[in-house]
């Protein structure tokens, strides 16, 4: 096992890597079991660890797509200059390369940003995509999920794994709210109730969600906290 800190953890033929997040156990709860002949998508793919478990599914073709750089993302102002001088020339892709390698993986990374995803640039409509913990950091996430709706295939689905206030799901249930954490947080604009999750996917035009599992995520540091789970179709 490598000591080297990685943001997933992948288990690779050398031994799991030493991840700050472990989705592990969550994947096989909330993916299908067969995506044979496939075109799947993982949006910020970071370490692959999404993109890795489409490809042992059977997906004819995997395409990840993420940043080039850290400094690129969407972090609030006052933190911009800060985060950026920690990141320095690294990216989100430096250690995807080496577990595709390790792996000997065929999934495809495309160097793009959620908002100038379109299906072009992916080579094509997808019939399956995951997005994982990226919402939260988008300072419109339903323009987001919109993106991602216009490459899906007629039919397509959508895994969203995200972040949920879980205070305000229970309190208010029927009723989209949030919390603002642009200034309590480094590098998060939104943490929603569930409600506010679901409705952000119907009107970027999902036809239908349903939750798949809720979950606290095993991690270091604060992304030790719920999260839900939802499988959309494409309106």
């Amino acid at each position: 096992m490598t000591a080297e800190r990685w943001y997933h953890t992948i288990d690779l033929p050398s031994g799991p890597t030493a991840g700050a997040v472990d989705l592990r156990a969550v994947a096989p709860k909330v993916l299908p079991a067969s995506l044979h002949g496939a075109r799947a998508l993982d949006v910020g793919t970071f370490d692959g660890f999404w993109a890795f478990e489409l490809e042992r599914r059977g997906a004819a073709e995997v395409v990840g797509t993420d940043l080039d750089r850290f400094d690129e993302a969407h972090w609030p102002r006052p933190n911009r200059a800060r985060l950026a001088a920690e990141a320095g020339d690294r990216g989100p892709g430096e250690r995807f390369e080496r577990a595709r390698a390790a792996l000997g993986s065929r999934v495809r990374r495309v160097v793009t940003s959620v908002e100038e995803l379109d299906a072009d640039r992916i080579g094509g409509p997808v019939d399956y995509a995951v997005m994982g913990d990226l919402l939260l950091h988008l300072r419109d996430p339903v323009l987001g999920l919109e993106r991602v709706h216009d490459v899906l295939a007629p039919g397509g689905r959508l895994l969203t794994l995200e972040q949920v206030n879980l205070p305000l799901t229970v309190l208010r249930p029927r009723r989209a709210a949030g919390s603002f954490q642009a200034r309590a947080t480094k590098m998060n604009w939104w943490e929603p109730n569930l409600r506010a999750l679901q409705d952000w996917l119907a009107v970027a035009g999902f036809a239908s969600s349903r939750v798949r599992r809720i979950y606290k995520l095993r991690a270091h540091g604060p992304q030790a906290r719920w999260h839900v789970a939802i499988e959309s179709v494409r309106g």
